[in-house]
């Protein structure tokens, strides 16, 4: 079971089991070599940039993440050592990415790979190659902003897709306390192994990293993608048994036929990242009882280090559709004006950040976090959402739930839909156009909406972000255009 010990999982026991199988099973590597790995890796980052020399020490680093080895080992250094770390996914556009690096200033950057116009933009800025750590460091950014907040620790993007350099900002305490309560509720023990099929850089994936790191398990590295052979050839070497995905993960693996899938090892399924529909629900809750398997559907925002409530295994079958109950040490509660959804508990951000000046901000929201959720509670407490607070569109007098609309497209159709709009027009998003005639009388009688405010648009894939929900964003910039 769950190691009984009060230290952080960023404090490596110095033991032989294995921690991280990086990309096979040629690449295994210890918990006591880990350990040295990361001490080292302390001792380079507490040499550069002279912060010896500056009565604020705490530096920001920014890691460049692919899933890899040396990833997870200058995270943990970090961590170790109190600097705050900015995690971007080593696939960020170079637009975004020198963006967020002019935004944010960090001073020192690990990844690798960079491409000519990453470094150029780099050394523009300031920054030397340090050959010895494979760093990018710039050691004139102490004097020009004001110190960062002492138990300020991971900066994550709000959005997983492009355009916006706002960060959500988390604390030592926040991360500690979800991968806390994430190894009780999933019941984690040192026997685990779990494979990153999501990015390191997107809240659900660092959880993952985090919970079983605290249960001293054993995580599998690799960044192929789950519609890859690879991947599934490495699952069963490594003898994987977890699987975390999100609701497009879980489209991916039915398309793919997983139920035929020989996969002896594997003990857990976890779904999070967005609402699952229930006919695929139903459908890996069946296989997961045929299988011996365990079933998590869960719910979480970045703002609370990925982990909001969960739904036992147990109670699936007749609360399908629900979020469940609030994680161990949470709490969750509804306005009564409003029926928004508020969570409480000790793995609640400390506030978003737009720069660097943001950082020196302290704990802004004080454990309590208004998620934009509109929810209901039922007889035995546990929650369903039943859309967001800014997803509604107002059409002739009448207040539409886009969520909704699209929850009932997707029943009705069986079909990939996406839905935007604002208070002009109804924006419907298909894959395909085989029935775009019918589903627009649909949709008008459904909704007492006139044919002439809805807009149906047809596109080769429905757009999704780095983090598996779909992108809205870009989806309105589209109907702007079309427009």
């Amino acid at each position: 079971m769950i190691p009984s010990t009060s230290s952080f999982f960023w404090d490596l026991p110095k033991s032989s089991e294995i921690a991280i199988i990086d990309s096979g099973l040629g690449n295994q590597y210890t918990y006591e070599y880990l350990y040295n790995k990361t001490a080292k890796s302390q001792e380079v980052l507490l040499r550069i940039n002279r912060r010896e020399h500056y009565e604020n020490k705490k530096l920001l680093g920014c890691i460049l993440t692919g899933n890899k080895l040396n990833d997870i080992i200058f995270y943990l250094a970090a961590l170790q050592i109190n600097d705050a770390i900015m995690l971007i996914d080593s696939k960020t556009t170079s637009e975004l990415l020198t963006t967020i690096l002019a935004q944010y200033c960090p001073d020192w950057i690990s990844g690798q790979d960079l491409n000519d116009d990453i470094k150029a933009h780099l050394v523009e800025r300031g920054y030397c190659y340090h050959l010895e750590s494979n760093l990018w460091i710039n050691d004139s950014h102490l004097n020009s902003y004001p110190p960062i907040y002492g138990e300020l620790a991971v900066l994550l993007s709000t959005s997983g897709s492009t355009g916006n350099p706002k960060m959500v900002r988390l604390s030592r305490r926040n991360l500690q306390e979800n991968a806390n309560s994430i190894a009780n509720y999933l019941m984690l023990s040192s026997a685990e192994r779990a494979i990153t099929s999501l990015p390191m850089s997107y809240s659900y994936g660092l959880s993952v990293i985090n919970s079983h790191l605290y249960a001293n398990a054993c995580l599998i590295l690799t960044n192929e993608s789950i519609i890859s052979p690879k991947f599934w050839s490495l699952f069963r070497e490594a003898n994987a048994t977890s699987l975390a995905g999100v609701p497009y993960s879980y489209q991916m693996l039915h398309r793919l036929r997983f139920h035929t899938m020989e996969l002896p090892s594997l003990r857990m399924l976890t779904q999070a990242g967005g609402r699952l529909s229930e006919e695929l629900i139903s459908c890996f809750h069946q296989l997961s009882l045929d299988n011996g398997w365990k079933f998590f559907v869960m719910y979480g925002q970045t703002e609370a280090t990925a982990r909001i409530s969960f739904v036992p295994p147990e109670r699936l079958s007749d609360k399908i559709g629900s979020i469940g109950v609030a994680i161990p040490n949470g709490h969750l509660e509804l306005d009564e004006h409003t029926n928004e959804l508020i969570y409480s508990g000790p793995n609640v951000m400390l506030g978003y950040a737009q720069n660097r000046y943001d950082l020196a901000k302290e704990d802004e929201l004080k454990g309590v976090l208004h998620t934009g959720d509109i929810a209901y509670r039922d007889d035995e407490g546990y929650f369903y959402i039943t859309g967001r607070m800014k997803r509604f569109v107002k059409l002739y007098g009448l207040r539409l739930n886009l969520d909704d609309i699209e929850k009932q497209m997707y029943s009705e159709f069986n079909i990939p839909v996406a839905c935007t709009g604002d208070d002009e027009k109804l924006s419907i998003w298909l894959e395909e156009n085989t029935s775009a005639k019918t589903i627009k009388e649909w949709v008008s009688k459904r909704f007492q909406i006139h044919h002439s405010a809805i807009q149906l648009q047809v596109v080769e894939g429905i757009p999704y972000s780095l983090n598996g929900k779909v992108d809205y964003k870009l989806l309105t910039e589209k109907m702007n255009e079309v427009i």
